[in-house]
């Protein structure tokens, strides 16, 4: 990937994570995951399991992104550097 497809991904990945759709969807998600942990039976193991591996999943979405964000402050910072 060349600098250019990582600050428009940077952008991307920063736009939407500011974007109130974006949290609130992932906020609703994992409170619906979190309420599976409170609410299971004690023999449930495959709900709770199944709700870990989903909370899992989201917060690898959400490092996924902040990846992205900071590889494109990592290319700005290099940039400021390059012209000093």
């Amino acid at each position: 990937m060349n600098k250019d497809d990582v600050k428009v991904r940077a952008s991307r990945a920063k736009a939407l994570m500011q974007s109130d759709a974006f949290t609130d969807a992932m906020k609703d998600l994992r409170d619906r995951q979190i309420d599976v942990f409170v609410s299971s039976g004690v023999d449930d193991t495959s709900a709770r399991e199944e709700a870990h591996a989903m909370v899992r999943a989201l917060n690898r979405i959400e490092e996924a992104l902040q990846a992205d964000v900071d590889a494109g402050t990592i290319l700005d910072r290099q940039k400021e550097r390059d012209r000093e």
